[in-house]
């Protein structure tokens, strides 16, 4: 009891010095509207919009009251819109279940005016998993995640676009065109094939870098919360989408052939930058960068935002490039803490210091649909920065001035995550590892070496209560490196 009690302080502890550098608001969406949000953007002039799946989209002028905000009706009849981006003023782009639609305010009253057609090449089913999401390329053309349909609901009898069947079978299918895909439309609104393999890739992000990144959701040949760095032509996991692909066999059944053959699938796809265990996070959804100005706090600074759209969750990704490839760190920016679940969509504010957050859970689990608000008020709570992987071991770099940890104290076990044709996959070949040295490199920097220390292994490392010089409480214990390589190897 004494135990429990204690934890129950620290807890109470950490996540009062947590608030003291981020504070949570509850946005007040219009009255009398379903507060489910597909996708929220801010436009060049300031206006934040929000876009409902039952096709409304409202916008509005933040204020700092939560509660005043002045929305105005902008424009409807979109189809489920899940995503949402405003490339000047006064106009948006949703990307509804059947095409990415532009709305215009032409004459200046705060209202659409004129919808047009950008891009419609992709099928649609009537299947209700088969959203879509965008984002910029920054090279004013965007990328599309088109998600698949789930056998928990029907195709109709008449289908937009041509029809497979046998991209019809599996659990999560592609009977329709480039369902699976990311695509990217260019500024003609001509649509190129760009990536496959993916289930429900719920949100895409392109980052200043020019670098884009997408989550996908566990379940059928996704084992876990993947996190993945999409490049064009590599092929990420989910077979269904590959009868949509020119270069497969148009009498070959791509679900069937990797269910026999889990060689072959492996050496077909590539593997997630991050691979995060589900219970960590459940659902991934939209990401985002934190600005790396630090307007959003120093300690964070370029690092990613991955919501979990079944938890209470936003997790926060660090990653690095090793032998050319990325991978890196998963942790949590926040659990909880007035945190709603159904984080699906993420929007900083034009001057970086808020993170605007939509949530809608679609039915997988307890209501909870809104618009939500962290400001960063300064100061940093004392955590892990980052984790660097070294020749054998870690570098873990905190945000504060750290005391020297015992190693055996600090707790390291690592696993492989097999995905297949089954709904997510357990943890193989697991192992716990002794940490041999553990050693201050620095005032804020410890380095843990490990037995047992191999490449191809997603970690988890667990630290016990730390307390920096200042006093204060460490925010994360639990971390989870994903090691595709080790440097020097």
């Amino acid at each position: 009891m004494k135990s429990l009690l204690f934890l129950a302080i620290l807890s109470s502890a950490v996540a009062a010095e947590f608030k003291a550098s981020y504070r949570l608001d509850d946005i007040l969406l219009p009255a009398g509207v379903p507060p489910e949000v597909g996708g929220i953007t801010f436009g060049p002039d300031g206006f934040l919009y929000v876009c409902l799946r039952r096709s409304d989209v409202f916008r509005a002028m933040p204020v700092a009251d939560p509660k005043a905000f002045g929305w105005k009706h902008f424009a409807s009849g979109f189809h489920n819109g899940c995503g949402i981006v405003s490339p000047e003023a006064g106009k948006i782009l949703v990307s509804q279940m059947a095409e990415l639609t532009s709305a215009a305010d032409t004459d200046g009253d705060g209202v659409a005016d004129q919808y047009r057609k950008v891009a419609d090449d992709w099928g649609l089913s009537g299947n209700y998993h088969e959203t879509n999401h965008l984002t910029p390329d920054g090279k004013g053309g965007y990328f599309l995640a088109i998600g698949t349909a789930s056998y928990n609901g029907p195709t109709f009898e008449h289908t937009k676009g041509e029809y497979s069947e046998i991209g019809r079978r599996g659990r999560n299918f592609s009977a329709v065109k480039n369902r699976g895909w990311v695509l990217h439309v260019d500024s003609n609104g001509i649509i190129r094939p760009w990536a496959s393999g993916f289930r429900m890739h719920n949100g895409i992000y392109t980052d200043p870098d020019g670098e884009t990144w997408c989550g996908d959701n566990q379940g059928d040949w996704k084992a876990v919360t993947p996190f993945y760095h999409v490049e064009k032509g590599k092929f990420y996991g989910h077979p269904a989408s590959l009868v949509w692909d020119r270069d497969w066999p148009a009498d070959k059944d791509p679900t069937l052939t990797y269910r026999n053959d889990l060689d072959a699938y492996n050496r077909h796809r590539t593997e997630a930058a991050v691979l995060i265990p589900h219970g960590f996070c459940r659902s991934a959804s939209e990401p985002a960068m934190i600005p790396r100005n630090g307007s959003f706090g120093e300690a964070y600074a370029g690092q990613y935002i991955l919501p979990d759209n079944n938890g209470t969750r936003l997790c926060r990704i660090a990653v690095e490039k090793i032998n050319g490839r990325f991978q890196g760190m998963a942790t949590y920016l926040q659990d909880g803490g007035g945190l709603r679940s159904g984080n699906n969509r993420l929007a900083f504010s034009p001057d970086g210091k808020q993170l605007y957050i939509g949530q809608t859970v679609r039915g997988w689990g307890k209501p909870a649909e809104g618009l939500q608000r962290i400001t960063y008020l300064g100061g940093t709570p004392f955590d892990v920065k980052d984790i660097r992987i070294t020749r054998d071991g870690f570098r873990l770099n905190f945000t504060a001035d750290v005391p020297e940890i015992a190693a055996d104290s600090v707790k390291v076990s690592s696993a492989v995550y097999q995905s297949k044709w089954t709904y997510g996959n357990s943890a193989e070949r697991q192992e716990s590892h002794k940490v041999g040295k553990s050693s201050r490199s620095g005032a804020r920097s410890i380095d843990i070496t490990l037995s047992g220390f191999v490449a191809g292994k997603v970690y988890e490392i667990k630290l016990p209560e730390l307390v920096s010089a200042d006093g204060s409480k460490l925010h994360n214990r639990t971390f989870h490196y994903t090691a595709h390589n080790i440097p020097g190897e």
